[in-house]
């Protein structure tokens, strides 16, 4: 009963903020923040070449919690309530919406944006860029452009005039003929090597061509006996082969969790442990990373199919924030 009356609350304001953002630049929810809009030009993705229409950029300022009078007087007349008792109503909906955030849980305002909380436990606003809110812009959509692509024109001969008997007539000279010049350049090198060669071709073959041989015989067979024979390798070869064996990952002996957060002091990562708890999880705090975050784990798994159904759940409904670690 208490989520439905906490989800109905949250649904109320969030629609009733979305309303008024389009005539104001800022809504204040007592308690929680205010969203302050400012408005941003039309810009062109430089990869994607979409082009985005004039728009308000929302922004979440978490000191913007003092009551002004706007939100509370819109939701009056929807609430049939007086001034203080929708106020009181309004002050209520912000302590259940800023404890779970806090708690890790994510929180929806439908065409408005989402709550989330970093390691540090501080508030992050993302905007949901599906509605406009800027009203000179109502009815402009993003629109991608898609690039032109031009053949290049074949080059044109120019013609060559002749005069004959005092008429002119134009006529198109006959293509070029390409010929390798590089090639014929190189002819008469290669003769002289040729001759060279055969110049001498008696010498070698009196001498012997075996005698050319420049590597010593040992080298080729110490090297084939090597290849064939692993017992012959240095025996320090031999053992970073074996270590390497032996470190290779093994999915018996892995270790299997769900993160739900890291925090940086071990009361804020206490408290997640409790709230986690709270809602049925086998929760702890696992270890402290190397920057000294302590890491908060829903439970440990024996396989990865488990861990992964746990992970897809969490994500749906309670953190989206969730990631799975094997060590």
């Amino acid at each position: 009963m208490e989520h439905v009356v906490y989800k109905s609350s949250k649904d109320l304001i969030a629609r009733e903020v979305s309303s008024l953002l389009k005539e104001h630049d800022c809504v204040i929810i007592p308690g929680f923040g205010g969203l302050v809009s400012r408005y941003a030009p039309s810009k062109v993705h430089p990869v994607s070449h979409v082009f985005q229409a004039p728009n308000k950029h929302i922004l979440f300022n978490r000191n913007l919690n003092t009551d002004d009078g706007l939100l509370v007087n819109h939701l009056m007349p929807l609430l049939g309530l007086g001034y203080a008792e929708t106020r009181h109503y309004v002050l209520s909906a912000a302590e259940a919406m800023l404890n779970r955030i806090m708690a890790g849980e994510r929180t929806d305002f439908r065409q408005v944006g989402t709550f989330v909380t970093d390691p540090e436990r501080n508030i992050h606003f993302k905007q949901d860029f599906s509605v406009n809110y800027l009203p000179e812009a109502f009815g402009l959509y993003s629109i991608q452009a898609s690039p032109v692509s031009r053949s290049a024109s074949p080059e044109r001969r120019q013609p060559i005039v002749m005069i004959s008997r005092g008429l002119s007539e134009e006529v198109l000279p006959p293509p070029e003929k390409k010929r390798n010049r590089k090639l014929w350049r190189a002819l008469p090198a290669a003769a002289a090597v040729f001759a060279a060669v055969w110049l001498l071709m008696p010498n070698m073959s009196n001498n012997g061509v075996s005698g050319l041989n420049i590597f010593p015989s040992s080298q080729p067979e110490t090297f084939a006996i090597a290849a064939a024979h692993p017992s012959t390798m240095p025996q320090a070869r031999l053992s970073v082969q074996v270590e390497f064996e032996e470190q290779i990952f093994s999915a018996d002996n892995a270790k299997i969790f769900v993160v739900a957060g890291c925090y940086s002091t071990h009361h804020n990562a206490d408290g997640m442990v409790s709230y986690l708890n709270e809602k049925g999880f086998e929760a702890y705090i696992l270890d402290r990373t190397p920057a000294g975050l302590y890491r908060v784990v829903y439970g440990d798994y024996s396989d990865i199919s488990t861990a992964t159904e746990e992970l897809n759940d969490i994500r749906k409904g309670l953190n989206e924030e969730a990631w799975l670690l094997i060590l």
